[in-house]
C-alpha cells in the first residue's frame, strides 16, 4: 500500500513543507518475484510475448562479450533490482534488463497519479506496474507539482541519508546485483549521480554487485553519434545489453500521450514547466542509445571498483553537473 497525501492549496507554502516533509519520509517496501532466461544470451521477448511491434527482430537483451569478461547467466536467477532517478530513466538508460529485474524502484521522487496512470498503461506483457515501486510512495498531483518541480524544494527531502533510508529495505538476502545510473550521471544529472552513489554505498554494505550504462552523452542528445561509449576506457568489467528501437519507442509514445496537470492553473502551469509531458528527454527518433550497448560493472560483490578508478574519476569531474539546487546541493563532496 503506497501512502497518499493530500494538498490543501490554500495553505501558505511555508506550512505546506512543514506538513509534507516528515509524511514523506516512510518507505513501504515490498518484493515481487521475477521471471528468466537462459544461458550465455538472455532472451528478451519475441514480439508476441511483449507485445512488441511485429517487426521486431527476435532479438536477446544481454550478452557476454567473451575474452575473460562475465558470464551473463547470473542475471537469469531473479535476484537483480533496476533503480532509476526519474521515471522515464528505467526505459532511457536501465531498458536491457527490463526482462530479468525483480522490481523496479522509482528512487529520485515519490510517484503521482498521473504516474500510477502512466505504468497501469503499458502493454500488460511486460509485467511492468507489477514489479513497479516508489520508494518514497505516493502523494498527490498538486503536491508534486507544488514540491517535486523544484529542484531547491526537493533537496532537504531526497538526499543522500534519506534516500540510502528509504533503499536499504528493499536489498534483502534474495538480491544479489542492482542495475542503476553510472558514476558520471549519463549527461551529468545531479539526482542520477546521487542515486548512483546511494546505490554504490549500499552495495559495499550489503555486498552485492552494481551495473551501469557505460555510455555518455551531452544533455538532450538528439542523434545516435552523441551517445558515447566509454566502456573501453574504464578497464571495468563488461557485458552488453540490446536496446530494441521498436520497443522503446512505442513505449515512449505512452509517455508523449501524457500531459501534466494538476486542481489549479497555477500548480498545473508548475507541472508543465517541469515538462509539456510525462516523457522529459528528446523525443526525437534516435535520441536513447540504440542497439547494443555496454554496461560496466562497478561494484564486484561489495567492492566498489570506481574508487580508485583514474577513467571513472577523469569522467566525473569532466561531465558538467545538471539541475543541482545552487543553494543547497544534493551532492555531497565526493
Amino acid at each position: 500500500m503506497t501512502r497518499k497525501l493530500r494538498i490543501v492549496t490554500a495553505l501558505p507554502r511555508s506550512i505546506l513543507r512543514w506538513v509534507l516533509l516528515p509524511s514523506l519520509l516512510v518507505a513501504l517496501p515490498s518484493m515481487v518475484q521475477a521471471q528468466t532466461t537462459q544461458d550465455r544470451v538472455l532472451t528478451i521477448a519475441k514480439p508476441d510475448d511483449v507485445g512488441m511491434s511485429e517487426s521486431a527482430p527476435d532479438q536477446s537483451t544481454l550478452r557476454s562479450m567473451g575474452g575473460g569478461q562475465p558470464s551473463i547467466a547470473e542475471f537469469s536467477d531473479g535476484q537483480t533490482l533496476v533503480v532509476f532517478a526519474h521515471q522515464d530513466d528505467d526505459l532511457l538508460w536501465m531498458m536491457p534488463f527490463w526482462p530479468v529485474t525483480s522490481k523496479f524502484l522509482l528512487a529520485g521522487y515519490p510517484a503521482a497519479p498521473i504516474f500510477e496512470d502512466l505504468t497501469s498503461s503499458f502493454p500488460p506483457q511486460l509485467n511492468y506496474h507489477a514489479r513497479w515501486t516508489p520508494i518514497w510512495g505516493t502523494v498527490d498531483n498538486d503536491i508534486w507539482a507544488e514540491i517535486f518541480t523544484d529542484r531547491c524544494k526537493r533537496a532537504p527531502i531526497v538526499n543522500l541519508a534519506t534516500l540510502k533510508s528509504h533503499l536499504r529495505p528493499y536489498l534483502t538476502s534474495s538480491i544479489k546485483r542492482i542495475v542503476t545510473h553510472n558514476n558520471w550521471g549519463e549527461y551529468g544529472h545531479a539526482q542520477h549521480r546521487l542515486v548512483n552513489m546511494a546505490v554504490r554505498q549500499l552495495a559495499v554494505e550489503k555486498g552485492v554487485d552494481v551495473w551501469a550504462l557505460g555510455t555518455r552523452m551531452p544533455l538532450g542528445a538528439r542523434e545516435q553519434f552523441q551517445y558515447i561509449n566509454v566502456a573501453g576506457e574504464l578497464g571495468l568489467p563488461t557485458i552488453e545489453g540490446y536496446f530494441d528501437p521498436n520497443l522503446f519507442r512505442d513505449v515512449r509514445a505512452t509517455y508523449l500521450a501524457r500531459i501534466p496537470a494538476a486542481s489549479t492553473p497555477e500548480l498545473t502551469a508548475k507541472f508543465r514547466s517541469w515538462s509539456a509531458t510525462l516523457w522529459t528527454w528528446s523525443d526525437q527518433p534516435e535520441a536513447f542509445p540504440m542497439g547494443w550497448r555496454p554496461f560496466v560493472k562497478l561494484v564486484d560483490k561489495g567492492v566498489d571498483l570506481t574508487i580508485k578508478n583514474s577513467a571513472v574519476k577523469q569522467l566525473e569531474s569532466s561531465v558538467m553537473i545538471f539541475n543541482d539546487c545552487p543553494a543547497s546541493p544534493t551532492l555531497p563532496n565526493s
